[in-house]
């Protein structure tokens, strides 16, 4: 390999070895920071995907939450009309009793 020189500002004098070096480090380098790159999209990825199941999971939670309640409402009206569906019987009987 034939040893060819390279002027530098500064006076830097470099080999094309020492070159070809720097170049090898420096492609090294930016592999490793794609690859890191690579694994920080990729976790991105993952947790945008976390958050969107846990807002899905939060929306379904406060869906059945409204309808647990509006099924309590419903019993508390269904109670009290069998209440009321008693009484109304209770007088039937009553008036029907009074009336013999």
């Amino acid at each position: 390999m034939a040893i060819v020189d390279f002027q530098l500002p500064g006076d830097a004098d470099l080999t094309l070895e020492q070159l070809q070096e720097m170049a090898t480090r420096q492609q090294e380098q930016i592999q490793q920071q794609q690859q890191l790159l690579v694994a920080k999209e990729q976790r991105l990825a993952f947790l945008k995907q976390q958050e969107m199941r846990h807002q899905q999971l939060t929306g379904e939670n406060e869906r059945l939450r409204r309808l647990r309640e509006r099924v309590e409402g419903q019993e508390l009206k269904l109670k009290k009309l069998r209440s009321m569906r008693g009484e109304a019987n209770e007088y039937s009987s009553s008036n029907t009793s009074l009336s013999t």
